[in-house]
């Protein structure tokens, strides 16, 4: 009775630990829509929207504590620039609202601080955690999603989550050259 008990308390952690990794690559999810406004607005820097920013801005500060001043800096602005994702405005100038029309319905806005996109583009829409992406696709996506392949579908997953992860490595790094590095990563896997 002992060794049943223990074979399915380890099966029983498991499933769990596979229901855990499947949870946190379900995290980020991609949803197709077309931009149906733009707007510009101020930057909140009440401490309402902002307080992303600030909290990254924070974490970045205390993770570089007792490194040089340069390295609490660095992490101090990478640390906001990922908060700010998550709180959708960083301190000062304006920012961009866009309303996405979601191909399977609903709306969602995306507060972004600068980026090229237009009314009536067709984009993928990145949402997980605390922060979002949003990236331009080709119109089929929009229009015929119902028959565009699950194979490039599965290309725009792998791309949220590689922006995801680069968003992560750029808090996790402890040096200087690895911020620097992991912030270019982070604008390469996450600009449109």
């Amino acid at each position: 009775m002992h060794d049943t008990l223990l074979k399915m308390a380890a099966l029983l952690s498991a499933i769990l630990s596979t229901a855990g990794s499947a949870q946190a690559a379900k995290m980020i999810s991609v949803a197709y829509g077309t931009i149906t406004g733009v707007n510009q607005q101020e930057k909140d820097t009440s401490g309402g929207k902002a307080g992303g920013a600030v909290v990254g801005g924070l974490v970045g500060l205390y993770t570089g504590k007792g490194k040089s001043s340069s390295n609490k800096a660095l992490r101090s602005l990478g640390g906001a620039a990922v908060g700010s994702a998550a709180g959708g405005t960083m301190a000062r100038g304006t920012e961009l609202i866009y309303t996405v029309s979601l191909v399977e319905g609903g709306t969602v806005r995306i507060v972004m601080d600068s980026g090229n996109f237009h009314r009536g583009d067709c984009v993928a829409v990145e949402q997980g955690g605390a922060s979002a992406n949003m990236r331009r696709v080709s119109g089929e996506f929009c229009s015929h999603n119902a028959g565009v392949p699950q194979q490039y579908k599965a290309e725009h997953q792998k791309e949220a989550n590689e922006c995801d992860q680069a968003k992560q490595q750029l808090l996790d790094a402890q040096t200087e050259d690895a911020i620097k590095a992991a912030q270019m990563k982070m604008n390469i896997l996450c600009q449109d």
